[in-house]
């Protein structure tokens, strides 16, 4: 298995097509074959390297079946340089600029970068523990009539953080909510948070509310005092999304924020997320553009 954000290395380990296609054999027959069709685990050499043919019932099975991989125009070697683009660098790129290194349109690195998001959220949703610090932030353009915190031409996302005893954040979430109503500020919080969990936010009479119903500790908070290291969070949050990828659609916000919570968390990691997301695509079936327009809807 590949480990590591080295580019060198990265470079002489996938060379060329058959490279990437002897990895994902690894991933996915490296225990022993097993016929997608009727479950038997003998096979012989089919047309081509990378495929298998069932001793059993003759099928014959590619490696990339039933992936994310599976029928893609352009060369896998290409995808692989994406994946390890979007995972080897800290902060990961825009779309725009991932396409220009790799050499695709913008619209095709954007399309695979959102099977990556997909597989982001899914290799990393477990609810957090503890102590919880929660706060809603807005984001989008400045509008001239409405002050403050009016919804208009902007997205409201709810934060919650785990508090670790030294101080520091330990895992995030991130949803992106309707609007600041109690019963929305419920389903997203039991969404992100375990029950046990000990919940600290501010004095906004939504949490007063649901105080009576949850483990919620409320307490005023004037100019961010109070919740310094997860205001922290929701400004590092913004920051990267103006920095890399400069603006995004009401539509494709939660996969944004699905990304950051995933880099987030695997801080301490990157050396093995090259291959959890290598993984997590093989494990997913095919995501044309209209099946991941579905995956958009609010969370709530």
């Amino acid at each position: 298995m590949f480990k590591g954000i080295n580019a060198i290395a990265f470079g002489k380990k996938f060379q060329n097509n058959e490279d990437c296609y002897n990895y994902l054999i690894t991933l996915k027959w490296g225990k022993g074959f097993r016929c997608s069709r009727c479950g038997c685990r003998e096979s012989y050499k089919g047309r081509t390297y990378y495929y298998r043919r069932c001793r059993c019932c003759n099928y014959s099975e590619s490696v990339t079946a039933n992936t994310v991989f599976h029928g893609m125009k352009m060369p896998i070697l290409k995808a692989f340089h994406m994946v390890f683009r979007l995972t080897a660098k800290k902060k990961g790129m825009s779309t725009t600029e991932l396409g220009a290194e790799v050499g695709v349109q913008q619209k095709t690195a954007w399309l695979f970068k959102r099977k990556v998001q997909v597989v982001m959220k899914q290799n990393d949703d477990e609810k957090l523990n503890g102590g919880v610090d929660a706060d809603e932030t807005l984001l989008g353009g400045y509008t001239k009539v409405h002050r403050g915190r009016s919804l208009r031409q902007k997205n409201a996302v709810l934060m919650t953080a785990e508090q670790l005893p030294d101080g520091r954040t330990g895992k995030i979430r991130m949803q992106q909510i309707e609007n600041f109503e109690a019963q929305t500020l419920k389903y997203a919080l039991k969404d992100m948070v375990k029950p046990t969990a000990m919940i600290r936010t501010d004095h906004h009479r939504s949490y007063q509310h649901l105080s009576k119903e949850m483990n919620i500790q409320t307490a005023r908070s004037q100019y961010g005092k109070g919740l310094e290291e997860l205001h922290k969070q929701i400004m590092q949050f913004k920051n990267w999304l103006r920095g890399i990828h400069h603006k995004c659609s009401t539509q494709h916000l939660h996969a944004y924020l699905d990304e950051y919570v995933y880099r987030f968390n695997k801080r301490n990691g990157r050396q093995w997320i090259f291959n959890d997301v290598i993984k997590g695509l093989m494990n997913q079936i095919p995501h044309p553009y209209p099946l991941l327009k579905t995956l958009c809807a609010y969370s709530t």
